[in-house]
């Protein structure tokens, strides 16, 4: 399980970083949008850093309160990409898919490394 953990923890940073890629594009960037565009980019880097940090403590032995209190962030962000993708969903009617398959997938490495976290009676 711990492979699957720093799997997942590499395909989202990945994901993240294609993200904030697309953000800071040329298509992307509208001056009403600024907070907007703030708040993506800032989540993606947060995203990124916390695959770093899981990878980091996956190689040694390390403290994990601060995974620990990153992975239910990433939970949270999972359930709310995927609940406001929806929403523009319905008030536009274009369903990104990425979106809901980023929030998920999210939501599926943090569960995954806190039952790691868990069977290492680290919790």
């Amino acid at each position: 399980m711990k492979t699957v953990s720093i799997l997942l923890a590499l395909v989202n940073s990945l994901l993240a970083g294609l993200l904030l890629i697309y953000t800071l594009s040329s298509n992307e960037i509208h001056e009403s949008g600024t907070l907007w565009l703030l708040t993506k980019s800032i989540a993606a880097l947060t995203v990124i850093m916390i695959g770093a940090l899981t990878w980091l403590a996956s190689v040694r032995t390390a403290y994990t309160g601060p995974l620990l209190i990153g992975g239910l962030y990433l939970v949270v962000l999972g359930a709310v990409t995927i609940v406001w993708t929806y929403h523009l969903a319905v008030l536009s009617g274009d369903m990104e898919y990425y979106m809901v398959a980023f929030g998920g997938s999210l939501m599926m490495r943090e569960l995954d490394h806190c039952w790691v976290l868990a069977s290492r009676h680290e919790l």
